[in-house]
């Protein structure tokens, strides 16, 4: 299993990268996990985006979704033309989503027609909450659990079957989640660390958002072999949150910028 992350910053992207967007490959299997805003130029300038074998998308906030509009267009119009349609794996509430973000683009001769259906087909992921019936994409089974953020939000757990390696992705989350169980043992715990500390005197209660530190906390705490910290303000400086974060997780961390590719061992 390998990933290429095509964007790592917060909600809006850094200069020369993308808000959220993860390119995860077993083989044949491709997923493009989110897609915020500047996420398809990144794709584009790395892999054919008609090769995806799914889209997921962990929340509804902007940065996790902006880009669907720009792949919509790139595997309806690049040239050659598009395949057969990729199915968008979405939260629950992502289909009424779906469905008012394309009325918004719909203009001209589209006004009326389905906006996704023959390149991207939308779908909750719902049924797949149950830990008891996982999604299955290809070589990857995908796995999902609540975190705590200002929305309804969803960590991912992948296993490559071929493999036996897992990826463990934290989505946006607080530190009052269940994130240190659910990666318990992953090979690869992609987490976000927006900030490097919380602001004075807040209630812990409403913590959206974890410090590198609290990300290095929960990677030593679920036992994971490597740990890369996303969703990041390059105006807080890389170097410290690499310091933060090395302060409570001694194993291997990066950071996540556009082109970062890793195997996951």
């Amino acid at each position: 299993m390998e990933l290429t992350v095509l964007g790592g910053s917060a909600a809006a992207p850094n200069g020369g990268d993308a808000s959220a967007g993860y390119l995860i490959r077993s083989g044949e299997t491709a997923i493009l996990l989110d897609c915020g805003s500047g996420v398809v130029s990144q794709l584009r300038a790395r892999f054919e985006p008609r090769g995806l074998t799914a889209v997921v998308i962990s929340h509804l906030h902007s940065d996790h979704t902006l880009d669907l509009i720009a792949l919509r267009y790139t595997l309806k119009y690049a040239p050659p033309g598009h395949g057969a349609p990729i199915p968008l794996h979405l939260p629950p509430g992502g289909a009424d989503f779906a469905d008012r973000l394309g009325a918004v683009f719909a203009v001209g001769d589209e006004a009326g027609k389905e906006f996704w259906g023959d390149v991207l087909t939308p779908t909750e992921y719902g049924p797949q909450l149950d830990a008891d019936a996982p999604l299955a994409i290809g070589a990857l089974t995908l796995r999902f659990a609540p975190m705590h953020h200002y929305i309804p939000v969803w960590a991912i757990r992948i296993e490559d079957h071929v493999s036996g390696r897992v990826l463990t992705y934290s989505a946006d989350t607080g530190p009052a989640s269940t994130l240190a169980d659910f990666a318990a043992g992953s090979d690869l715990l992609l987490c976000e660390a927006t900030l490097l500390e919380q602001a004075p005197g807040s209630d812990p209660a409403h913590w959206g958002h974890l410090t590198a530190a609290q990300a290095g906390e929960i990677a030593t705490i679920a036992g994971v072999k490597h740990l890369v910290l996303t969703h990041l303000w390059a105006e807080l400086g890389f170097d410290h949150y690499l310091a933060a974060a090395r302060a409570t997780f001694a194993g291997p961390i990066d950071t996540a910028r556009a082109g970062l590719t890793l195997t996951v061992e």
